[in-house]
């Protein structure tokens, strides 16, 4: 050993010390997501939901004013998701999310989804169609967790197609399994970034068509989210020339 080479006892001093700033970090940063996760979110959602009563009690807004009442709604909308995903991610981390099976009936849980999304997809011309056919299931499943899956992945459907498209919901039972589709008339993903999609914070290279935020959790969130579920995610073009199809399937 050279003569100024670090000893072995030396090395483990270093480690330690490193170890050390690595945890301070981590709790740092634990803290931060605490302070945007909950604290900010009790403004986010307080301003949301007064928003909502004005657009319910002023209808004589002019055009002009309309278009900035709806930006700002599109915005802060936009804001409570992040955060909503900020928390979710805390929460799936510190492994604070606790399963609590029941019987659940999906068509009410899909429509109330849906009807969440309708305003936003509004904005953007958008329209959702849930296609539920003669199908009336109820599963032995988590309706918190599903409602947030389900959240998640629409959210994204409806974020990256041009106006004036479709996102199509649909129910199906294939032996086993209730599937809920969702396809939405977006750019699709290119074929060598799909296998990414579920990559935690990860930004793939289509852009929200409004110009939305993203913290690249969405589909990370709900893929784990389904999991804990007992059930599976998955996530292809539809065609060549676009669109996306979610499939969350679910033991029957």
């Amino acid at each position: 050993m050279m003569e100024n080479s670090p000893s072995y006892k030396d090395i483990d001093l270093i480690l330690a010390e490193k170890q050390k700033i690595i945890e301070k970090l981590l709790k740092e940063n634990q803290s931060l997501l605490k302070i945007i996760s909950h604290d900010i979110r009790a403004p986010f959602t307080q301003l949301f939901a007064m928003m909502q009563l004005l657009d319910l009690e002023n209808d004589d807004i002019k055009p002009s004013q309309r278009h900035y009442f709806d930006r700002m709604y599109h915005s802060l909308a936009s804001g409570m998701e992040m955060v909503k995903n900020l928390h979710d991610i805390r929460s799936l981390d510190q492994d604070q999310i606790n399963v609590v099976k029941e019987d659940v009936s999906i068509i009410p849980l899909i429509e109330k989804v849906v009807q969440s999304f309708k305003k936003l997809a509004g904005l953007k011309s958008i329209h959702i169609s849930f296609a539920k056919g003669s199908l009336n299931p109820e599963l032995k499943t988590d309706s918190y967790l599903l409602e947030k899956i389900l959240s998640n992945v629409l959210s994204n459907a409806i974020k990256y197609p041009e106006d004036g498209t479709e996102v199509k919901v649909k129910l199906e039972q294939r032996g086993e399994e209730i599937i809920i589709i969702i396809e939405d008339g977006g750019p699709g993903i290119p074929e060598s970034e799909l296998p990414m999609i579920f990559e935690r914070y990860t930004k793939l290279s289509p852009k929200p068509s409004m110009g939305e935020s993203t913290t690249g959790l969405g589909m990370y969130l709900a893929k784990n989210f389904v999991e804990l579920i007992d059930g599976k995610l998955e996530i292809t073009n539809i065609s060549d020339n676009g669109g996306l199809r979610a499939r969350v399937s679910l033991p029957a």
